[in-house]
């Protein structure tokens, strides 16, 4: 079994970075939730919104279902996708989105 340690998860989403970008060109991509507060424990998800023009006519399943099949950890990754119109609107509305904007950390 294969340990996992904040160099392995570092890797793993310099990995899927490079991926995301040459697929997406995203214009906003933010790490939000326990790994953005450094308060994680060591298999905990990655939280992220990906914020692309490339989501624009494609479902919500399928945008986090094609995101999520760039990610190669071994720990779990919870894409959460928008075109820029909708982050624009879900960004001003109480919810995850908000908060994953006051308190994430912006990585584009």
């Amino acid at each position: 079994m294969v340990k996992i340690t904040d160099r392995k998860v570092n890797i793993w989403v310099k990995d899927f970075q490079k991926k995301l970008y040459s697929k997406y060109s995203p214009q906003k991509v933010i790490l939000f939730g326990s790994r953005a507060r450094k308060d994680n424990l060591i298999d905990s998800d990655i939280d992220l919104i990906v914020v692309s023009k490339d989501f624009s006519g494609v479902k919500w399943p399928h945008r986090i279902g094609e995101v999520a099949k760039l990610w190669k950890g071994l720990i779990d990754i919870e894409p959460l996708c928008y075109t820029p119109e909708e982050f624009a609107i879900k960004k001003k509305q109480i919810g995850i989105v908000q908060q994953a904007v006051k308190e994430g950390i912006d990585l584009i």
